[in-house]
């Protein structure tokens, strides 16, 4: 159980990295597991993919994001992606801190899931948690030619899960799923689409912008260069 913040054409790290804090700690807004704010935290390990110098980068940490001293230094880097972690599944540790990295196909993935995944497909796959199995699925499967159906295919063949939810970029295009099967109001991811470019979030966040579209539950964006597609599993 996770919250995550995405920005597929990179925000400026002062701009978010407040409200990330705030959403993490459960102080943002309230859910069915956050009745009351504060109630309900992502407490067990963080990370980020930056731009640097033309190209991505990625930050670990098993220190909580309000705990960590180097969360500062993000203030002046160029955010892709930012994920706190609530362990559901596998240790403690660096190793299953979100996002993921993994070279496939020569080019580096980068990942993060919010959600617990118990399905037998993805068994086969290594990985210290379900979300690591499941960013190696969804590689095996995906087709960068027919991305959206490949991807729609492939999370079509699960059923036994909490979310789906993912973020995946090789840094030339940006996937998002939003995908679900319980708790609605923790799950929905929300976009802003404004002039400055796309932002996805677990929640909606009004010191960011105020503006924020809920994602329909079964929705796949793909983000490459200045457009966005989208489709939606029925």
């Amino acid at each position: 159980m996770c919250r995550m913040i995405a920005a597929p054409h990179g925000v400026a790290g002062e701009r978010i990295i407040e409200p990330f804090l705030r959403m993490a700690r459960g102080e943002n807004a309230t859910h069915e597991h956050n009745k009351a704010l504060g109630e309900f935290n992502h407490p067990d390990g963080w990370g980020a993919v930056y731009e640097n110098g033309g190209s991505y980068e990625s930050y670990l940490s098993v220190q909580s994001c309000w705990q960590d001293s180097s969360l500062k230094w993000f203030n002046d880097k160029t955010i892709i992606l930012m994920h706190a972690r609530r362990a559901s599944r596998g240790e403690v540790n660096v190793v299953n801190v979100h996002p993921f990295h993994v070279s496939h196909n020569g080019k580096s993935w980068y990942f993060c899931h919010n959600g617990t995944v118990d399905d037998p497909l993805i068994a086969k796959y290594r990985g210290g948690t379900d979300s690591e199995r499941y960013f190696r699925f969804l590689l095996q499967h995906l087709d960068p030619e027919n991305a959206e159906e490949s991807i729609e295919a492939a999370v079509s063949m699960l059923h036994d899960y909490t979310s789906l939810n993912a973020f995946l970029t090789d840094g030339d295009q940006f996937y998002v799923i939003n995908r679900y099967s319980t708790s609605p109001r923790y799950y929905t991811l929300y976009l802003h689409n404004g002039s400055d470019g796309p932002i996805i979030s677990s929640e909606p966040l009004p010191d960011v912008v105020t503006e924020w579209e809920p994602l329909k539950n079964g929705q796949i964006i793909v983000f490459q260069d200045s457009s966005m597609r989208s489709t939606l599993i029925s």
